[in-house]
């Protein structure tokens, strides 16, 4: 009778146990995101209107497939051993001097705060960076543009820069630039081949702790400016911090990287390591995989600003731009490179190329009363394109992207096509918001300025320029990505394709064109329609297909 009480005993602490140990695994991973500027903010990681910020809703995503529950702070005095037991691992994306209240005024970190994050990383636990984290508590007396900033400084150098191993220079020109995969078996990179490229920030590093172990490396003799005319360097590295493993990337500064594949891929493989999720073989590399790290490039004395600055050239480009791989569009004088939608010739009545400014003129009528629209001659599938535009009183007109000139709408009923007035493509809307009707059509303001036109809304605060200065469009295309900025801020973005995408694409005007919007390629449209308009500064530069 004892024996089978002992054994009913024995056996329900098996179960409690085993319990115990399927609820620890079922558990989610709990993360801290710390997004603290006390240098410079980047806008993917600002808060605004009290909502998560573009990485954030990245990392909900990411956290929801794998597990992971992130916290989201920009409160540095939280920081003490307490508030970091409750966490898997601290990721950073900060600027500046952690321990002031700095730039974003948040509250920031103690000493005291900064050292209980390094001996909460040695005790067992993941530390995950990246961009500007490296951006972060630079050594002591460092002048940011001075020649300091380009010395090695090793063991002298900031406890942090130590504990992350590595710390931000400068960065040039954002440009297409090259990776080179060091440790394919490392988790993240087992689909990324041997190398991978695309646009983005690159930044110069320098103070490679020696225990490093690269995981990529930068092609930085191919790349443009001063600052990278050094050899190639690690980009993305990970080490051992006590018991605890340290894993960053110099990536991240665009919105269109945290949302690239392949940048997802590497940055949940560090992610993963970084928790201990999965192991890994972190062997310092550094003098095999990038022998030249520590060659840093020479600091240019910045030239003195002229007593007066002339006013910018019109539809020219910088040295700059040209390296970064820019083209002129319209070259300021003559109709090359563009023709009407409508024939192969460029309208003779209705656009004026005069003083480096094209423009559509009223003619109070349709398209047939006026020039019509133009486009280009080429077709583009990824690409950045800049338009400066100046409005009219009452105007209405668009910038289209993937135009296809001969498709017309299907009668799903009948199958019989109908004319259309523009030739079809995705249009960043140009309008008058304050004395054009269209306003105040559609669906919530999808037919205002900066709009994807009839199919999603730009922000009703967006920034638009008084009447009669130029503002600017902005339109990026890589993939089925697609994002708007009108005068500097985003105002739209969607995935081409997606089922958000299809859904809005039905109820709009635009439901009867086959595969409307998700053509691989197309031309680029200025429109007529019928009021005056005025463009300059058009040009593009093509992308990698990634």
């Amino acid at each position: 009778m004892k024996a089978s009480k002992f054994c009913s005993l024995a056996s329900l602490l098996t179960i409690l146990l085993v319990a115990a140990a399927i609820t620890a695994a079922a558990a989610p991973k709990k993360i801290l995101f710390f997004t603290k500027s006390s240098g410079f903010e980047h806008s993917v990681i600002s808060w605004k209107n009290g909502q998560p910020s573009f990485a954030e809703k990245v990392l909900l995503d990411l956290g929801q497939s794998n597990g992971w529950e992130f916290t989201f702070s920009k409160d540095g005095s939280k920081f003490s051993p307490e508030y970091l037991a409750q966490f898997d691992a601290v990721f950073f994306y900060t600027t500046g001097d952690l321990c002031s209240e700095g730039t974003d005024k948040q509250p920031p970190m103690t000493p005291a705060g900064k050292q209980a994050l390094f001996d909460y990383v040695r005790s067992g636990k993941g530390f995950i960076g990246t961009h500007a984290a490296t951006d972060t508590f630079h050594t002591a007396n460092e002048s940011k543009k001075g020649p300091d900033r380009y010395l090695n400084h090793g063991k002298e150098a900031d406890p942090y820069a130590c504990f992350i191993g590595g710390e931000f220079i400068i960065h040039g020109a954002q440009q297409v630039a090259t990776n080179r995969v060091i440790d394919p078996n490392f988790p993240g990179f087992e689909k990324t081949g041997d190398t991978f490229a695309f646009l983005e920030e690159w930044y110069s590093l320098k103070d490679f702790a020696p225990d490093d172990h690269a995981l990529t490396v930068i092609d930085a003799p191919h790349m443009k400016g001063p600052m990278y005319e050094r050899p190639a360097y690690p980009n993305t590295w990970a080490r051992k911090e006590g018991n605890g493993r340290v894993w960053y990337t110099a990536m991240g500064h665009r919105e269109d990287v945290w949302t690239n594949p392949t940048f997802q891929q590497i940055l949940v493989g560090g992610i993963k390591w970084a928790l201990g999720e999965v192991t890994a073989d972190v062997t310092p590399n550094l003098k095999t995989a990038a022998p030249g790290a520590y060659t840093n490039p020479s600091y240019v004395e910045p030239k003195p600003a002229p007593a007066k600055t002339k006013a910018a050239a019109q539809n020219t480009l910088t040295a700059q731009e040209k390296a970064a791989g820019w083209e002129l569009l319209w070259d300021g004088k003559t109709p090359e490179g563009w023709r009407s939608a409508k024939s192969e010739n460029f309208p003779t009545h209705g656009w004026n190329m005069k003083a480096g400014v094209l423009t559509v003129h009223e003619n109070g009528g349709e398209e047939s009363a006026g020039g019509g629209d133009i486009i280009t001659r080429k077709r583009y599938a990824n690409f950045e394109l800049m338009v400066d535009f100046k409005t009219t009183p009452g105007c209405n007109s668009g910038i289209k992207i993937f135009v296809q000139p001969n498709i017309s709408p299907v009668d799903k009923k009948t199958g019989k096509t109908t004319a259309v007035g523009s030739a079809i493509g995705m249009e960043f809307q140009i309008l008058d918001d304050q004395l054009h009707p269209d306003a105040k059509l559609g669906r919530d303001g999808d037919r205002t300025i900066g709009s994807l036109y009839d199919l999603i809304p730009a922000p009703k605060d967006k920034k638009v320029m008084p009447m009669g200065e130029w503002n600017q469009a902005h339109i990026l295309s890589q993939g089925k990505h697609v994002t708007f900025w009108l005068n500097g801020e985003k105002t739209i973005e969607f995935e081409r394709g997606s089922p958000e995408f299809r859904a809005v694409v039905a109820q709009s005007k635009f439901k009867n064109i086959p595969d409307f919007g998700e053509w691989a390629d197309g031309h680029i449209l200025l429109q007529e329609h019928g009021t005056e308009v005025s463009f300059r500064n058009v040009k593009i530069r093509e992308l990698p297909a990634n």
